[in-house]
């Protein structure tokens, strides 16, 4: 399939109803009415080819401190139909750290890498560790974290019916359960904590400087590792003043200035 049928195809994702519901809820009523008016024309401007314009509509939306994947993706977009791949890198990052298992959404962000000039081959990952974040990732925080609610409250119920029970069936029953249920609700929780750390922590980055010189130590003055350019996306491991210690997707690492990139 061609790629550029492909996004073109998948161009903008529309916004349910809840969206806006849920946007009102949060805002005042003159700001929701600004919103969704936004939201609309920025769709518009997008499917006339004003591309510039619907990525100031889409940028004013978030600025009122309004987020989603659909969101993110469709700015994203904009950005790269405007040849910006860097910007369209960054804000695919941002909706696939909101919907991690949206196919649009690595479909496009790999695209949008091929536009970049460093084609940097990520380490390979084992394949039990690669299938459990992609199970932690197939469900959202909320469904995790009620399921620990609910095993953690069963676990409540075996215990005391094998503290309470008198037949000895019953209390092997129940403490082994109890068991199995504690132990689910410490998994599901740690799932759910470990989403909501990905969510909230922004421990990862898109250079957005045309060309960075990776530094061995946090200085001007330091060894130069290696050159990475605009558009490469970077974890952050430390940072001591304007610099920032990052690893890259093939493992290499060294220190680069706060001011060359943006978090997702």
């Amino acid at each position: 399939m061609n790629y550029e049928l492909r996004i073109m195809k998948n161009s903008i994702k529309k916004y349910s109803l809840l969206l806006l519901i849920v946007t009102t809820c949060l805002i005042s009523k003159g700001q929701s009415n600004a919103v969704k008016d936004s939201l609309y024309a920025a769709n518009q401007l997008y499917n006339t080819a004003k591309y510039q314009d619907a990525i100031r509509k889409y940028q004013y939306v978030i600025g009122q401190g309004f987020e989603s994947s659909e969101l993110y993706y469709n700015l994203g977009n904009a950005f790269y139909k405007s040849g910006k791949a860097t910007y369209a890198i960054l804000n695919y990052e941002r909706a696939k750290k909101l919907a991690p298992n949206d196919d649009d959404i690595r479909y496009n962000l790999d695209l949008a890498r091929t536009q970049i000039i460093d084609n940097i081959v990520p380490l390979p990952e084992p394949g039990f560790l690669r299938w459990v974040k992609q199970f932690i990732s197939s469900q959202s925080i909320g469904f995790w974290g009620t399921f620990s609610i609910i095993t953690f409250f069963a676990f409540l119920f075996l215990f005391g019916l094998f503290l309470l029970s008198r037949s000895f069936h019953i209390k092997r029953f129940a403490f082994w359960f109890s068991i199995a249920a504690i132990s689910l609700s410490a998994v599901t929780f740690t799932f759910g904590s470990h989403l909501k750390s990905k969510l909230i922590n922004h421990n990862s980055a898109v250079i957005t400087d045309r060309s960075v010189r990776v530094k061995a130590s946090p200085s001007e003055t330091g060894t130069e590792l290696f050159i990475v350019h605009e558009g490469v996306t970077v974890q952050l491991i430390d940072e001591l003043g304007e610099w920032v210690n990052v690893s890259l997707p093939d493992g290499n690492k060294g220190w680069v200035k706060e001011s060359a990139m943006v978090r997702i």
